[in-house]
């Protein structure tokens, strides 16, 4: 029983530990990021650097998908690599366990307890169109709602790591194993170049035909939504993966750059705060074409550098206080919009004056409040499948282990 409530606060030995907090700033960007948009019409004066700022939040994503595309591509190379196959439905089987109940909860509770709060508090006027938004539950209850928007607000990322959990293990197993391994790494290469080719052109010959509210709709339903116009950030992850896997003097290279590794650390978090800070997300233009790949690829050399052995902001992001915020960043990320859209409101408007600096000063606290939920959240509806999940791995790892043991039996001469 202890270890049911307490697991979460043990650090896990299969961590990577400068991820997790790596991770946990992640989601304090996604909060101040959506923290500004629910309210930023009431300070219209805002500093442009800190416009930008706020709602480069999303940069984040930025930040997940990559990782994920890291985390996930990782075993299942090493897997292709010892067995020439990969066992798809055990791995369908533990992404179902880890993803499903916490996101199908939350989408009943989201149906028959939140949408009609919402029903009951809401003006007249706006009753029609939170009733017609219900009915699209369907788009987010299929992992399609980054193509047909559905009734969570951030649904559509979810929808995009859903379709890349499927597509990924099909891919690897009906292409890429029959790619010689000398053009394994090009080909992975090639991939990235697709949709940055379909987002140049795209917004050459549409979207900068626009202007205004026009633009940013186009922006958001054709590029930054749609599997097709975004997951070269997963993709990135999944080079990072074979790199990690296959070239690892690539890697090492890098570990063992010396006091000049330090200077290209922190010339990457500055290069990312500065970018954010310049960069206005909803202005169109050729930033759009490349920035999901610009921001790909600042995290993954975070990512490489703060592995790092006496790297200063390593061991920063390797502080244990980080495990549990990295552990529960799944359940955070599905109820943070319902946990956090009253709470910040009180917050912000506390004194019934707007001050455009009030935003980074309650990420923090907003931001806990979020975990606090996302704890009791993950105790009902993830840590149980987890367990359930382990008890198969251990299972299947038995049973292999048994059936190894039968071959090579199988193989010891006859004495008799």
């Amino acid at each position: 029983m202890k270890e049911y409530f307490l697991g979460i606060f043990r650090p896990d030995e299969r961590e990577i530990a400068p991820f997790n907090g790596a991770r946990t700033i992640g989601f304090f960007m996604l909060i101040y990021g959506h923290m500004y948009r629910t309210v930023q019409i009431f300070i219209p004066d805002i500093d442009p650097y800190l416009r930008n700022f706020l709602n480069n939040g999303s940069v984040c994503l930025d930040l997940f998908f990559p990782l994920s595309g890291f985390l996930i591509a990782s075993p299942l190379f090493a897997e292709l690599e010892s067995k020439g196959t990969i066992n798809w439905k055990f791995f369908y089987i533990k992404r179902s366990l880890r993803i499903f109940p916490p996101f199908y909860i939350f989408l009943i509770l989201q149906y028959f307890v939140f949408i009609p709060a919402m029903l009951k508090s809401a003006p007249p006027e706006l009753i029609p169109q939170i009733e017609a938004a219900k009915s699209k539950i369907w788009f987010d209850f299929l992992y399609i709602s980054n193509y047909f928007k559905g009734t969570m607000f951030h649904g559509w990322s979810l929808s995009l790591e859903e379709q890349f959990y499927i597509a990924f293990p099909i891919f690897l197993l009906v292409i890429f194993r029959y790619i010689p391994k000398p053009f394994r790494l090009g080909s992975l290469i090639f991939l990235t170049a697709l949709p940055l080719i379909y987002r140049a052109i795209f917004m050459y010959t549409v979207i900068l035909k626009t202007s205004g509210s026009e633009s940013v709709d186009l922006y958001n339903a054709n590029i930054y939504y749609p599997f097709h116009g975004h997951i070269d950030s997963v993709l990135y992850g999944i080079i990072f993966a074979y790199i990690f896997n296959f070239h690892k003097g690539w890697v090492e290279k890098a570990l063992q750059l010396g006091p000049w590794a330090n200077y290209l650390h922190a010339g990457l978090w500055i290069g990312l705060l500065a970018y954010t800070a310049l960069a206005n997300e909803f202005e169109m233009g050729f930033h759009q074409v490349v920035r999901f790949p610009s921001f790909a690829l600042l995290w993954i050399g975070i990512f490489i550098l703060s592995m790092r052995k006496g790297d200063p902001i390593g061991k920063f992001l390797s502080w244990k206080g980080f495990s549990p915020f990295a552990k529960l960043s799944y359940c955070a990320y599905i109820i943070h919009i319902v946990v956090m859209a009253p709470i910040s409101r009180k917050l912000l408007f506390a004194d019934k004056k707007l001050e455009q600096h009030e935003f980074l000063l309650y990420t923090i606290p907003v931001g806990l409040a979020v975990f606090f939920f996302a704890y009791f959240y993950h105790l009902i509806t993830e840590k149980p499948f987890a367990i359930l999940k382990d008890k198969l791995i251990a299972k299947y790892k038995v049973k292999m282990t048994s059936q190894v043991f039968s071959e090579q039996l199988q193989k010891v001469p006859d004495l008799k």
